[in-house]
């Protein structure tokens, strides 16, 4: 095609693009309300897979069929556990032996050159720094039935359900046969949850609450560690004030302390049961309902009444779903359609709650604690994009503004490795560190993410008020990504590594050169940066044009991309075939470093390899998948992996997907829940360049009716 005709062509697709959305807007308004009430959550037994969570981002409350955290023991050894978390409440175990990170350091060659990275993981260094700083479990709450804890077979007639628009969970049942009826609900921006019991049991006094305090996570074990409660002398739990209706708190646990105001609505004063545990008592009535609210500081207010902790959660969780984006997919013939539909909604609700805060989440989020609570910013896109695709981008900017308090730290790791602008941390917690270990400080891919999401915001706010807020994020990550790439001058070209480690984490870092998708992020996150110096009114930078024009080309065998340049056999070594290098098209745009025919080719041999055919998408190789076959019109093979229904690719009642290759021990696995979205939110809303069709990673033979409201394009 010639360029005018070329050019034609797209305005054109363009054209077209812009009516296929003002259609979409114009049909008729999906009832939303509706939409998430055919999804509501409803549990019928004691099931430790399906416990259920309210919160808010920063703060989640995880409940058992009681409605509270009745079953301590038997959710966390067959299923999810019960926690209560926030994103600020972090804790370090004594560092006894004045151990630094410099302690878990080894030397690599570096192009001519050495760098030092945190590698030595079981050293003691590199064991103390992987496991802090860690989460601090807030405490739990359980009932208690004549002043012992109940078990499960106490309970009949269970019938429990969650509100996804409200954010209320119900709980009814029988306890030794009498009812109990409770309300679970955290508040919108608090940590805070309150809980209303109404039973005849309460007027006995046969029904009462315990609020109990782990000194924390057995955190040696990285995933799902359980509560160390049997070391009550490592901290403390004082009384630091009373009033009519509520107790104030203050808990201390080596270097981490934090507070709790429980108040009460029919209650008596708590009585100190035992140390760190405090059992509260109706007054006389067959109502009790309280507030427990978790600070970093000492909190004057008085306590929140549980209605106003109800209408709080309303409000919020109203705002969520209304001004957000929406997929109804109820007119569709396809038999799957109903199964996707509970998917896109119950992930959209567990993300909110788990990843819509202001530390960038953990692929657990806030259900359990996972790789030591840290957060993997390799994933960092996956797990925040679909913010911008489904129309939350103030959900989005909420972690980006974590990256922006690290810039400093992160500058000057780059600078004490000999290397321009900001390396981000892998691993980490709120101190931006990054973890030792054998495979984290060897990570590349999480490098360009900030750019990525920087450019999905400035697509939802384009203005300059945007690129100014965000021009340090871009442009310090941009100078590392130039400064990493080697020349190397016998080839004439522009490589990456060794050390790396590419996406699949299989290569030896000092054997792996040239991943491909690494390298065609790079030059996307270099495209990017140049874009937004143009728009700033600055000159191109000359190093980041150079590096762009002469990065090494994705690396090929027979027609089809490799994983990694120095891995030329995996076409001839029998198995399943990495998926890494798909991500060069579909998790990315695509760019000059892509050609779509050996992508395609690409594609079709990793599917046609698998021994289980599209079933062998699981995990977040769901999303990887599906937007990859989604940019190359493979719109069924699309809607295939994303509705596949594997026992690996299982979505619970409660929408939780295990992690495919450790179930029991990650039984909470959000990166399936956030790659699902990023998919579908691709397929339903497009992508620059797409077919002028609506919903055009979805099959048009009519088999699907897609109805969209509020989602982002993606680039």
């Amino acid at each position: 095609m010639s360029k005018p005709h070329f050019a034609l062509f797209r305005i054109g697709v363009l054209f077209a693009g812009t009516l296929g959305l003002l259609a979409l807007r114009s049909s008729a308004a999906i009832d939303r309300e509706a939409l998430v009430a055919r999804h509501a959550v409803r549990v019928d037994r004691v099931d430790p897979e399906n416990p259920l969570s309210v919160g808010n981002g920063d703060f989640a409350f995880t409940a058992d069929v009681t409605g509270l955290q009745s079953f301590e023991d038997l959710y966390h050894d067959r299923g999810v556990p019960l926690e209560t978390r926030a994103t600020w409440a972090w804790h370090s175990f004594p560092n006894q032996a004045g151990l630094t990170l410099q302690d878990a350091m080894k030397p690599y060659p570096f192009h001519g050159r050495t760098i030092e990275y945190a590698a030595l993981q079981d050293s003691p260094a590199g064991a103390y720094f992987r496991e802090n700083p860690n989460p601090m479990p807030l405490g739990q709450i359980a009932l208690l039935f004549e002043g012992r804890p109940i078990v499960p077979s106490d309970l009949s007639a269970i019938r429990q359900s969650l509100d996804l628009w409200t954010g209320v969970i119900r709980s009814t049942y029988r306890l030794r046969g009498e009812p109990v009826e409770v309300e679970t609900v955290s508040h919108d921006a608090r940590a805070l949850v309150a809980i209303r019991i109404h039973s005849p049991l309460l007027r006995t006094g046969a029904l009462s609450v315990a609020f109990r305090f782990p000194y924390s996570y057995r955190i040696s074990v990285k995933n799902k560690p359980p509560l160390v409660w049997d070391q009550p002398q490592r901290h403390q739990t004082v009384v630091a004030g009373t009033g009519r209706d509520y107790v104030d708190l203050q808990r201390t646990a080596d270097d981490c302390r934090y507070f709790v105001k429980i108040g009460w609505e029919g209650g008596r004063t708590p009585v100190l049961a035992e140390p760190h545990a405090f059992i509260l008592a109706a007054a006389g009535g067959d109502t009790l309902a309280f507030t427990a609210s978790f600070t970093p500081a000492p909190d004057p207010a008085p306590p929140l009444s549980f209605a106003a902790t109800r209408a709080a959660s309303e409000r919020g969780w109203k705002d969520y779903w209304t001004k957000g984006g929406v997929v109804d997919l109820s007119g569709s013939r396809d038999p799957r359609a109903p199964e996707l539909e509970r998917r896109i909604v119950l992930s959209q609700y567990l993300l909110k709650v788990n990843y819509a805060g202001s530390f960038p989440p953990a692929e657990s989020g806030l259900v359990h604690v996972s790789w030591y609570g840290k957060h993997n910013s390799e994933m960092y896109f996956w797990h925040e994009a679909q913010f911008y695709e489904w129309g939350h981008v103030d959900l989005l900017e909420k972690s980006l503004g974590w990256y922006r308090r690290i810039l400093p730290a992160g500058m000057a790791v780059a600078a004490s490795q000999g290397l321009e602008g900001v390396r981000w941390p892998k691993m980490s917690g709120p101190d931006g560190r990054t973890g030792p270990g054998t495979i984290n400080p060897f990570i590349i891919w999480n490098q360009p993410n900030p750019i990525y999401l920087c450019e999905l915001v400035y697509r939802a706010h384009p203005d300059r008020a945007t690129l100014q807020k965000y021009q340090d994020i871009v442009f310090e990550s941009a100078k590392f990504l130039a400064s990493f790439a080697f020349y190397d001058r016998a080839t004439g070209r522009y490589v990456l590594g060794p050390p790396v480690k590419a996406v699949s984490e299989k290569s030896e870092e000092n054997d792996t050169h040239n991943p491909a998708f690494e390298l065609a992020y790079w030059y996307y996150g270099l495209q990017v940066a140049q874009t937004w110096r143009a728009r700033l009114g600055l000159p191109p930078e000359p190093r980041w044009a150079d590096v762009m024009a002469k990065l090494s080309a994705l690396p090929v065998s027979g027609g089809k991309y490799l994983e990694i340049e120095t891995s030329p056999d995996i076409y001839t070594r029998p198995g399943n075939l990495p998926t890494s290098e798909l991500m060069s098209l579909g998790y990315l745009p695509q760019t000059a470093k892509i050609d779509l025919e050996t992508e395609r080719r690409t594609f079709d041999e990793v599917n046609r390899r698998s021994r289980t055919g599209l079933k062998r998408w699981t995990s977040w190789s769901m999303g990887q998948g599906a937007m990859t076959a989604a940019r190359l019109g493979e719109t069924d093979v699309a809607v295939g992996i994303v509705t596949n229904d594997s026992p690996a690719a299982r979505f619970r009642a409660n929408g939780l997907v295990p992690r495919a290759a450790e179930p029991l021990d990650c039984p909470a696995f959000l990166p399936v829940n956030a790659s699902l979205l990023d998919a579908v939110g691709l397929m339903a809303a497009g992508w620059e360049g797409a077919p002028p069709v609506s919903a055009p990673g979805f099959p048009q033979d009519g088999s699907w009716t897609v109805r969209a409201e509020g989602l982002n394009r993606m680039p």
